[in-house]
């Protein structure tokens, strides 16, 4: 999973956070945190 904001100024895309997900693609689970500037450890994806 990858969470980018664009910087308003320069328009460029900036990595907030990335992870990944164990147990293949489906996306509902836990993603654990790999990159980024949010201190997030993990992202919890739940189905509608």
């Amino acid at each position: 999973m990858v969470v980018e904001a664009t910087i308003f100024v320069t328009n460029e895309g900036a990595n907030v956070w990335t992870g990944a997900k164990s147990g293949g693609p489906d996306p509902v689970g836990t993603c654990t945190r790999i990159s980024g500037c949010d201190p997030a450890a993990s992202l919890t994806v739940e189905a509608w």
